[in-house]
């Protein structure tokens, strides 16, 4: 059985900005600021590492700002409810078909590893017209601020819903940006890198994933790649 763990933002969905807006809310009403939110750069980090930046740069104390987690994840969330919506929020390229083509593979787990808190995640997916029940477990930026500490954790969730070992030679990381790549790393996964995010192919080039993509287009190619059936 394979892993295929993908990422949210840049990598199954694209948005109009909807998820910051919703984090801009919560932390203005737990927080009273939102920091320096429009020079910060979001790409690649948990939403837990952002908040925590974000209000560190804006002169709250860590302790303060971990206490007011919690609150912030259920604002997000609330906030989330009414702002996700498919005019905002939609699939990247090739994606409905290509979780159409995965879903008839009985010796695949699909999965989440993403940035977006837990309550946050399914929101964003169902907005985009992707059925958040096809992935069967996530680790998310609710579990830990250190994007690298997710792989274990999926890893970890997949064995015991399914009894199969997981490990790097089954387990697959899709993902829009070099953090992607880095998680992957940590893990020994395979990363697979799709410039359907801010970053360019080029740029991700940089930090060499095991395969490159432009976008998920090609579904055949894709899933060639995904199980295993291509050469790196």
């Amino acid at each position: 059985m394979r892993l295929l763990l993908f990422d949210i933002d840049g990598t199954l969905i694209r948005s109009v900005g909807v998820g910051k807006a919703a984090m801009v809310y919560a932390m203005e009403q737990v927080f009273g600021t939102a920091g320096p939110v429009d020079s910060y750069d979001m790409a690649g980090k948990t939403d837990p590492l952002i908040i925590t930046d974000l209000m560190t740069a804006a002169g709250l104390a860590l302790a303060d700002i971990e206490t007011g987690l919690p609150a912030v994840y259920e604002l997000m969330a609330e906030k989330g409810r009414v702002l996700f919506t498919s005019d905002g929020i939609a699939p990247c390229t090739g994606v409905p078909e290509l979780l159409a083509a995965l879903a008839g593979h009985e010796d695949v787990l699909l999965g989440l590893l993403t940035g977006n808190i837990n309550t946050t995640a399914p929101l964003k997916l169902a907005a985009a017209g992707i059925d958040p029940t096809l992935f069967r477990i996530g680790a998310y930026g609710s579990d830990a601020g250190d994007r690298n500490l997710l792989p274990a954790l999926a890893l970890e969730r997949a064995c015991q819903l399914t009894g199969h070992s997981f490990n790097g030679q089954n387990t697959v990381v899709i993902g829009d940006t070099p953090a992607d790549i880095a998680c992957a790393r940590a893990s020994g996964a395979t990363a697979v890198a799709v410039a359907t995010g801010r970053y360019s192919a080029g740029t991700l080039a940089d930090y060499q994933p095991d395969y490159l993509l432009e976008n998920l287009a090609d579904t055949l190619a894709v899933l060639d790649i995904l199980l295993g059936r291509a050469e790196a």
